[in-house]
């Protein structure tokens, strides 16, 4: 009889009927019993160890911003434990640490975009790390493309005279060259001018639409809980800017990313797979054993 035809008549998949047929050969009728469906009294033998599963757990509620793949790899960079992210995921289902009935979370559908060349598009944002209460302003810009991050605080609120400094600081600073630069709509005459005078072309969002603004959006999201909010309120601004400088180290060059684009890659990997596309794409002259003639 054909694979097809038992497999029709026992009512299963065809493959299922193989491997059916494999476990009799090797265990006998046992391997036709059905077995007691529902949970299994025994201990699995590839069952994280319990030590392993509450440290999962304590890394979970030390860092609530972590998903299962952040918390993955930060396991294994700390204390060198590798974990699929898959299993991290059911050690916090299972010990009822996330993704039960009490933690619900609703998450609109994004829309996801990369650019393909760094400097295309920079987004500009600046935000108050401490509150409008405590005058210092952080200014932040990050690449569309590589998520390639350089930020400042200085002492006072938004203006554009803080904004054309942050910008010639930038331009100096960036690791490419600088076409575009979105913005929001707070930003006035003089910054523009002086973006132009620097060819750099000025976008604007629409009217209440952050969303335009979202890589920026999110980054000030991941300084404050990261960064920010681990140090003292009453900090210098001399040090704020050093620890800060310092944190932009790590997240530039150390720091994995899962955003659209990135495949878990750091910015400065990023902006590295990006030259070397651009250099394959040069084409060189073939050389033969032909004398040929140039023209000058």
């Amino acid at each position: 009889m054909k694979w097809k035809e038992a497999a029709k008549i026992l009512g299963i998949h065809p493959k299922s009927l193989s491997r059916l047929k494999k476990r009799y050969e090797l265990l006998g009728d046992c391997a036709l019993i059905g077995r007691k469906p529902g949970p299994k009294r025994y201990t699995p033998d590839n069952r994280t160890p319990e030590h392993i599963e509450k440290l999962v757990e304590e890394l979970a509620e030390r860092c609530p911003q972590l998903g299962p793949l952040p918390l993955a790899e930060k396991l294994e960079d700390d204390h060198s434990i590798k974990l699929n992210q898959s299993t991290v995921y059911r050690i916090l289902k299972r010990r009822r640490v996330r993704y039960t009935t009490t933690y619900k979370r609703w998450k609109q559908e994004p829309k996801l975009y990369c650019l393909d060349e760094p400097g295309i598009e920079i987004q500009l944002d600046g935000s108050y790390p401490y509150g409008r209460s405590r005058k210092i302003v952080c200014y932040d810009a990050i690449d569309d493309c590589s998520r390639w991050v350089y930020g400042k605080c200085y002492a006072g609120v938004e203006s554009d005279k803080l904004a054309v400094q942050y910008v010639s600081e930038l331009v100096r600073k960036s690791p490419f060259r600088i076409q575009r630069i979105r913005v929001d709509n707070r930003y006035g005459k003089e910054f523009e001018i002086y973006c132009n005078k620097l060819g750099i072309e000025v976008i604007r969002n629409d009217a209440y639409s952050p969303e335009q603004n979202g890589k920026i959006e999110r980054f000030h999201k991941t300084s404050k809980r990261e960064f920010f909010w681990n140090l003292p309120w009453n900090i210098s601004l001399e040090n704020l800017n050093y620890q800060f400088q310092l944190w932009l180290k790590h997240y530039n060059y150390y720091r994995r990313h899962g955003g659209y684009g990135m495949d878990r890659m750091t910015p400065a990997q990023k902006l590295a797979t990006n030259w070397l596309q651009l250099l394959s794409q040069f084409e060189t002259q073939k050389v033969t054993g032909i004398l040929q003639q140039y023209k000058y």
